[in-house]
């Protein structure tokens, strides 16, 4: 019975979606990558079989005792129903795990985090003042629980794990008065090397028709490439054109200026005073780790 009592609970899957519907619509907004992510769901659950198990009242016999008698009954066997391992168990259990499979995909996380801030923001100084207003305490240590189980990976394969914890260690430091900084300085590291060096290295960029102009000098001899200078709206608008997008089918330029922005606050370090606080810093902090996990996330599909 418990078996069974796991497939009913299978169809009445509770899923990150529904989460993030409900909290679109109290703010009177459904992002269309929310709402695309919503329908294909919606149409996945609906195609779930409705599992209705009869209920079967016995009667209950009365066995007459025939041990006087020594008489021999045949053995019956009784075939056994092994749900556990049924093909069908197995396809619902595939379905049971479409909410966490979702919930743990950078692009939806990106959308809606970014969603939720570039509809208003229009600088980076903006983005700065929001830190605190659209992430609760209880968002945040879910989402540094979604960051630590799905963002180290990348970060392993990429040398820069240790970038990441050590941002994590320093920012509860009680023990460290230049914490903030140095997390920051740490979170700033990755974004630069994800877009400097893998997604768009000058090397791949001085071949792209995208660049013709910027490296026009360097092709005839007349300048080195150190010293020509990309803009990083134009190395993200670069990558982003080479590869197609599930959730967000079109990356435009309000996604690229909010990772500028991103970009903008983290490179804060070189002011006496950062100009935030621990809590913001801690927003900032998951903020950046889910575009980080996109950019390695999408560096993944890029090298495949």
């Amino acid at each position: 019975m418990k078996n069974l009592e796991n497939i009913n609970k299978i169809v009445g899957i509770n899923s990150k979606a529904s989460e993030l519907s409900k909290l679109a619509e109290q703010m009177n907004f459904v992002p269309e990558s929310i709402r695309v992510m919503i329908e294909r769901q919606n149409q996945i659950m609906a195609n779930i079989p409705k599992i209705e198990v009869p209920d079967y009242n016995f009667p209950k016999l009365n066995i007459p005792n025939f041990d006087h008698l020594k008489l021999s009954f045949p053995e019956i066997n009784i075939p056994k129903f092994d749900f556990a391992n049924s093909e069908l168990l197995e396809t619902l259990k595939k379905f049971s795990k479409i909410g966490e499979r979702i919930k743990n995909n950078p692009e939806l996380q990106f959308a809606f985090i970014s969603d939720l801030e570039i509809l208003n923001l229009k600088s980076a100084e903006e983005f700065k003042k929001s830190l605190t207003s659209d992430l609760t305490d209880e968002d945040i240590q879910q989402k540094e629980e979604l960051l630590n189980e799905n963002l180290i990976p990348y970060l392993e394969e990429l040398g820069l794990e240790s970038l990441w914890l050590g941002a994590n260690q320093v920012l509860e430091s009680k023990s460290n008065p230049d914490k903030l900084r140095h997390c920051l300085i740490s979170l700033r590291t990755i974004l630069e090397y994800l877009i400097d060096e893998k997604l768009a290295p000058m090397d791949m960029l001085k071949n792209s028709s995208m660049f013709e102009k910027e490296f026009r000098k360097y092709h005839l001899g007349k300048k080195r490439i150190e010293f020509i200078k990309i803009k990083r709206e134009q190395k993200i608008e670069y990558f982003t054109s080479k590869i197609k997008f599930g959730m967000l089918e079109e990356f435009t330029k309000n996604e690229i200026q909010y990772v500028c922005d991103c970009y903008s606050v983290l490179c804060n370090v070189h002011q006496p005073n950062v100009g935030i606080t621990k809590n913001q810093v801690r927003s900032l902090k998951v903020k950046t780790g889910i575009t980080i996990w996109l950019l390695a996330y999408l560096n993944k599909i890029i090298e495949n």
